[in-house]
């Protein structure tokens, strides 16, 4: 069971994007007809915690550098709509992680590649002009692939893991005079459906560059409990991630 080792830290890697921090502006007043936002950003996540993969656990404490370094393709956008009172927010979070390295002794080569998709779906109520309640939840998928290769040794392992964790939550959005908006949200969930628990806060700030067009900067942190399985199918993740995102909204 050993050989699974170089998985643990790339695990708590690919679940580094597990809900976005950047919300749509609303005007001061409710809407009077649908309106679409669609967003695209980055993120720079660290994480703090523990992953294990059958009999193994291992602590983990990785960087942004991390992440990029490991980084072989990711797509991570928003979507919402939104009516007087009611609206949606939609989210996919893609990335391919994927790192080489040589086990003790130089004698075995190893690949690591880990693919995460998680899919957000909530829907939005408005309280008052700048408040809104959030409810749904987040999809998560991963599947790890480990390769060996060497002179008297080859093949590898597989693992994957799935669940849903349903969430209750709040959006704040207020102006701050005339360029510039303040996003807030956050939410809770889990409770034992998917993870045991699982909590969120984020807040960043927005410049509207045109009618149509905001640039946005702020802070994530995220934390999910989640244990599955018993002996070599046993599989968990409590983990703490946060970092500074980056990103731009177009509203239509």
């Amino acid at each position: 069971m050993n050989v699974l080792k170089p998985l643990i830290p790339l695990l708590a890697v690919s679940m580094s994007m597990v809900h976005p921090s950047a919300f749509a502006q609303s005007s001061t007043g409710a809407a009077p007809q649908w309106k679409n936002t669609v967003e695209l950003y980055l993120m720079g996540p660290s994480l703090d915690g523990s992953v294990g993969l059958g009999p193994i656990d291992g602590d983990v404490n990785v960087d942004a550098g991390t992440v990029f370094d490991a980084l072989d393709g990711a797509f991570l956008g928003t979507y919402v709509g939104e009516a007087e009172r009611w609206g949606v927010l939609a989210d996919l979070a893609y990335m391919d992680l994927k790192e080489d390295g040589t086990g003790p002794g130089g004698a075995v080569n190893y690949e690591v590649n880990v693919k995460q998709t998680i899919f957000g779906l909530v829907g939005l109520y408005r309280l008052t002009d700048t408040l809104q309640f959030t409810f749904g939840g987040r999809y998560v998928d991963v599947s790890n692939r480990l390769t060996l290769t060497g002179p008297n040794q080859g093949g590898g392992a597989k693992a994957s893991e799935s669940w849903f964790d349903p969430t209750v939550g709040l959006r704040y959005v207020a102006p701050l005079g005339e360029k510039w908006v303040f996003n807030g949200a956050a939410d809770i969930g889990g409770f034992g459906v998917g993870s045991d628990f699982t909590w969120y806060w984020a807040a960043n700030i927005a410049y509207r560059m045109t009618p149509w067009a905001q640039i946005y900067a702020g802070y994530r942190y995220v934390d999910f409990d989640y244990e599955d399985g018993e002996g070599r199918d046993r599989f968990k993740f409590d983990m703490a991630q946060h970092g500074p995102l980056v990103g731009f909204r177009f509203e239509f």
